[in-house]
């Protein structure tokens, strides 16, 4: 697989992280990164201690800008106004789903490329990873605007390329080529 690049990266002071759904790659130069949802100003995500529904947006920006942790929010462009009425309750349910991270079986990707597919087909359950399923949602005209928080001095003429790894990287914790 290529390596993807987000291009055209926008600061944060240009956005509104309250309106629209966002897709958050956090500490984004973690492997691998931690990955959120967006709604409206309200988070999701599973983690190795539990799960976060509908945790505030403002104060994970407080802690994103206090830490200086390397951050993106990936627009989800393009969605319907019955997909946007309809996103919180299908978030919910999907998160609803997952206990937390379980190390080798359950990643944060999980709850996240399951609400994907869920609206852009089945076909982005075979993504294993972000920096797949990334591509996927470009290819089907689902990405929207970049704004990065804290990765001023990573981001080479607008574009940051993805590190990738691979499942051995992980259990092993080996660095990925790209780092």
């Amino acid at each position: 697989m290529a390596n993807f690049a987000l291009r055209n990266i926008l600061p944060d002071k240009d956005s509104d992280f309250n309106k629209g759904v966002f897709v958050i790659l956090f500490n984004v130069t973690a492997i691998p990164p931690h990955l959120l949802l967006s709604v409206d100003g309200k988070i999701y995500s599973i983690t190795d201690s539990g799960k976060q529904m509908g945790s505030s947006l403002e104060k994970f920006l407080v802690f994103i800008k206090r830490k200086k942790n390397p951050t993106f929010f990936i627009e989800w462009a393009h969605l319907t106004s019955l997909q946007l009425d309809n996103f919180s309750n299908l978030t919910i349910d999907v998160f609803k789903k997952y206990d937390r991270v379980v190390e080798g079986k359950v990643s944060c990707l999980f709850p996240v490329r399951e609400v994907v597919s869920k609206v852009l087909g089945d076909e982005m359950n075979s993504a294993n990873f972000i920096f797949e399923l990334l591509p996927m949602m470009e290819k089907a005209n689902a990405l929207g605007k970049v704004y990065q928080l804290n990765m001023e001095e990573l981001i080479t003429n607008g574009e940051f390329e993805l590190l990738t790894y691979t499942n051995i990287n992980l259990r092993e914790g080996l660095q990925p080529a790209t780092l």
